[in-house]
């Protein structure tokens, strides 16, 4: 393989595919192509697609093509449907901005309307970050994950200045609000072409149909930005019913595992142990996950908690670890209000007998009816 050089234009990186046709399957071109476009110099995403396009005739498709499934409902014709959403709203937000610059100031709210609307592309990032990552990472793909979900922060923060701008038109200069959208429709751009040209061809060929079925089956606490039939409703995973016989010894007492559960499925806490190995292990089921506080679903389990945060804030998570590890902190704490929650969450070390780091317990509650409680003592039951 080449190296990357200056001059040498990033369609020409990549071996002749036609020379190892036999040999080089589109697999093994595809992870090529992510580890260039990861390099320093790597390729961008239109060198992807102008390489893909070059060797068209090698493979017999094209591979934006969805072609494992023609049902509407299938998770990949769901990002579709949704990326074609999104960049017919950018055109309308774009011709809006041309209308308001030429004086119709009629059109500003209509404006602001259209731009809230993306805000619903946090429902098609958070699918992808927590759906579409760990079952990537699970195949041994990486840097795409985190390069992609980096991506997704940067616009997220273009979308929220560009509201905090248009709040403030009186105040400014309408051509900052120009700026702040070339700037977020040319990032959406970016990764619209990555999800056609990398993230559908690769899960088409390493996912397997449990892989969708799970998906599917879990994108409903993220919700969508477009309406979303059930692809799997009939093939949903079964679950293997927990044993109410045996008694194991839990604390100071014994429970059966389907009691343990019930208990740590009715706690007015959410809970998430990482183990020792930073290995996401476990969360409760107070509630369904699209009402959980903090969105937990079964694909996570296994993944390494520096994955499972995005790349912002991974420094601070690490360092908490490491303080908790250490004995340095015997927990942390933190606060925020939501809407009208109130949420706090802690982080707990935990040693075993032999004083052994055993991992890290996450609880978290809304606070805010503690906040409510009347002054008087109450003493009686409620009736």
């Amino acid at each position: 393989m080449k190296r990357v050089q200056e001059g040498v234009p990033q369609a020409d990186i990549l071996p002749d595919y036609s020379t190892y046709a036999e040999t080089f399957d589109l697999l093994d071109v595809f992870k090529a192509v992510l580890e260039l476009k990861h390099t320093e110099k790597g390729m961008t995403v239109d060198d992807i697609r102008a390489f893909f396009e070059m060797h068209l005739h090698l493979y017999g498709h094209d591979v934006t093509e969805i072609h494992i499934s023609g049902d509407e409902n299938h998770p990949l014709h769901i990002l579709r449907r949704e990326n074609e959403l999104f960049s017919d709203t950018l055109e309308i937000i774009g011709y809006l901005i041309e209308g308001v610059e030429d004086g119709e100031d009629s059109l500003l709210e209509t404006l602001i309307a259209e731009v809230g609307r993306l805000g619903e592309l946090n429902r098609h990032f958070n699918r992808k970050e927590k759906l579409y990552f760990p079952l990537l990472e699970r195949y041994g793909i990486h840097a795409l994950p985190r390069t992609t979900w980096k991506a997704h922060d940067h616009i997220r923060a273009l979308l929220k200045g560009m509201k905090g701008l248009l709040r403030n038109t009186a105040d400014l200069d309408f051509v900052h609000i120009r700026q702040s959208f070339n700037k977020l429709k040319a990032a959406c751009r970016v990764v619209v072409m990555e999800e056609d040209h990398l993230l559908i061809p690769v899960t088409q060929l390493l996912f397997k149909e449990r892989d969708w079925c799970a998906i599917a089956v879990e994108s409903s606490a993220f919700g969508y930005a477009v309406d979303a039939g059930d692809y799997f409703k009939s093939r949903r995973p079964t679950v293997k019913p927990l044993d109410h016989t045996e008694q194991l010894q839990f604390g100071g007492g014994y429970l059966t595992a389907k009691e343990a559960n019930l208990i740590l499925n009715n706690l007015p806490v959410e809970l998430t142990f990482i183990d020792k190995n930073g290995i996401f292990k476990y969360f409760n089921e107070v509630v369904e996950s699209s009402e959980m506080m903090f969105i937990r679903t079964p694909l996570s389990i296994g993944r390494n908690v520096a994955n499972c945060h995005p790349p912002k804030s991974l420094k601070k998570v690490m360092y908490v670890i490491r303080d908790l590890k250490n004995k340095v902190k015997d927990s942390e704490t933190m606060w925020f209000k939501k809407g009208d929650q109130f949420i706090h969450i802690t982080y707990k070390a935990m040693f075993d007998e032999r004083d052994e780091f055993m991992g890290v317990l996450e609880y978290v509650q809304d606070i805010q009816p503690f906040l409510e409680l009347p002054r008087d003592m109450k003493r009686n039951v409620s009736r």
